[in-house]
């Protein structure tokens, strides 16, 4: 009887996920493995710069914490190393962790409140795995933005999550207390007319 003897994982570094090329994709560490996805469609982009604004416009007005985009780079307890497309982290958090606005490495940890726009290429295993690995690290929110059915799941625990459509509205809760903003406002057409 021969043995199997699985090879160990790799542990990635900062530098070593740093210094990887500008080659047009996001990186992530999942599991040991380097994950490269491909830049997003327009309406992609246009749904999360929607919603990065307005979270970031409402938090410079109360001054709650620091608003990121999906170039940030963050260590879950697992050490995957995940970049949601929006993310939130109070600045109680920030103070105690001595966390500074120049700081040159990854959060340790996940955002407080996480949001992912749903690509073309992303599957419910994924998300599902994703969102296990944020709450798992520290995060108490997520939204999931689906552009194909125009809705965003709301999940405040892995299995305590629902489903807002067109009509309804998102919410900061208590890590953005005050924000609302319309679910059909992050997909009505031009705005300039």
């Amino acid at each position: 009887m021969q043995a199997s003897v699985e090879s160990p994982r790799k542990v990635w570094s900062e530098a070593e996920l740093q210094a990887l090329p500008d080659d047009g994709f996001s990186h992530e560490v999942v599991n040991g493995e380097l994950v490269m996805s491909p830049k997003n469609t327009w309406f992609h982009g246009r749904v999360c710069t929607r919603l990065l604004y307005a979270i970031e416009a409402f938090n410079r007005a109360h001054r709650l914490g620091a608003v990121l985009d999906s170039s940030t780079g963050f260590w879950m307890c697992n050490r995957n190393c995940r970049a949601p497309d929006i993310s939130f982290v109070p600045k109680t958090r920030l103070v105690a962790l001595g966390f500074k606005p120049n700081e040159k490495r990854f959060f340790p940890g996940a955002p407080d409140l996480a949001i992912e726009v749903l690509s073309e290429n992303n599957t419910r295993a994924e998300i599902n795995e994703r969102l296990k690995d944020f709450f798992g690290s520290g995060t108490q929110l997520a939204w999931i933005v689906d552009l194909d059915q125009q809705e965003v799941e709301v999940c405040h625990a892995l299995t305590r999550r629902e489903l807002i459509g067109s009509g309804g509205v998102l919410d900061g809760g208590s890590l953005l207390p005050g924000f609302r903003y319309p679910v059909a406002d992050l997909f009505k057409e031009w705005d300039w007319e």
